[in-house]
């Protein structure tokens, strides 16, 4: 297995603000663009200015009156287009989500894009993928 993943780290907190300035720089972040964290995001912009689009920061829009949970799930399938294996060689291995924890629902739609193993973290839970979302696997 390559020592190297390709992570994507995705912010679901709309409190989050200027804590997006602790993720690492040069990794791919979508974050929601709420009142608090918009702000941060439209400098983060301004002070990386030329890297690489997709490992930059992507803001998304939400539906207010989802949750964290809802706004994750929704974003799922664009996130793969963007980062997954039609997009990348490698594609992202590793989704470090900040801002919900795991549940059901989260976990059904991760297992479309071939990720299983998780563990939880302070804020959030890093998931993994096991297989290929083109795989055999159901």
């Amino acid at each position: 297995m390559n020592e190297e993943q390709y992570r994507v780290h995705v912010v679901v907190d709309p409190e989050y603000g200027e804590r997006l300035r602790d993720l690492p720089v040069g990794e791919p972040v979508w974050v929601v663009d709420s009142e608090r964290n918009h702000p941060v995001i439209r400098a983060l912009w301004r002070e990386h200015e030329g890297l690489d689009e997709s490992a930059g920061i992507t803001s998304f829009t939400f539906n207010r009156g989802g949750t964290c949970e809802d706004w994750l799930v929704a974003e799922l399938s664009t996130i793969d287009l963007h980062h997954g294996e039609f997009s990348h060689d490698p594609p992202y291995s590793v989704l470090n989500v900040i801002g919900v924890g795991w549940s059901r629902a989260i976990q059904e739609e991760l297992d479309r894009f071939g990720f299983g193993g998780h563990e939880a973290t302070g804020d959030g839970f890093v998931a993994r993928r096991l297989r290929s979302a083109q795989g055999d696997g159901s």
